[in-house]
């Protein structure tokens, strides 16, 4: 094994696609791991773990991706979920956001597509590692809501959440530049490493994921406003306090 390799859990039921994303992985200096059904997939994040990044289709025998990225989410807020799905539908790819996983491909894609989001995606688990310095860091404030950028949790009005390593690094964004507008753009680039004009719901379905965690009314942000046209802006006055 070499040393500093990323450990990625592919999980993908078409033998072909999957010996190939395996080969060509491994080829780029990946450790792999290969599940082909959910039930298995769960098994090996169980066994195997912890990944820099799970790959994972939505069809798959015994359990979907859904309910596997769900699985996940439920005991690791750090590691990246890279969803695979043939079915390009709103509605399939909000309910992948919604059940954790931080991003998408529609089949068929690109190998070298595959290989640019795989390489942002473990590189920026570095980023969140959970063995991060255990030293105190503040609380940061801002209207009813408390965040601790060390642990991910978020306690406001509609209660306590551990965000997804991808959701606090978008909150992180917006805290960084508070009162400012922040374009789709500017958000896919910072957060996602996409560049260019990229046509996607990404940045809007995450918005909608913050809104649920500490707006008093999600249907009618307070916080983190929409600015037609432009992007969005987070509006709200953030202190720092000792945890």
């Amino acid at each position: 094994m070499m040393t500093g390799q990323k450990h990625i859990l592919l999980v993908e039921d078409e033998p072909h696609l999957a010996f190939n994303m395996e080969l060509n992985l491994q080829a780029e200096g990946y450790r792999i791991t290969l599940a082909k059904d959910g039930r298995e997939a769960v098994e090996k994040y169980s066994k195997e773990g912890p990944f820099a990044l799970v790959i994972l289709d939505v069809m798959l025998p015994e359990m979907n991706g859904f309910e596997v990225a769900s699985y996940i989410r439920e005991r690791d807020k750090i590691t990246g979920i890279l969803m695979l799905t043939a079915r390009a539908s709103e509605n399939d790819v909000l309910q992948g956001l919604e059940t954790g996983a931080d991003d998408y491909m529609t089949k068929p894609f690109s190998l070298q597509e595959l290989f640019l989001r795989v390489k942002r995606m473990a590189d920026r688990s570095d980023l969140f590692s959970p063995l991060r310095t255990g030293k105190q860091t503040a609380l940061i404030q801002f209207r009813e809501v408390t965040w601790n950028p060390q642990t991910f949790e978020l306690k406001g009005p509609q209660g306590s959440f551990v965000l997804t390593a991808l959701e606090a690094k978008v909150l992180t964004e917006f805290l960084e530049h508070p009162q400012e507008v922040l374009s789709r753009k500017h958000l896919l680039g910072r957060v996602w490493g996409v560049h260019g004009n990229v046509e996607t719901r990404t940045v809007d379905n995450f918005i909608m994921r913050l809104r649920k965690y500490f707006e008093k009314d999600p249907s009618q942000p307070e916080i983190l406003q929409s600015v037609r046209g432009r992007g969005y802006k987070f509006c709200a006055d953030i202190k720092e306090v000792s945890g």
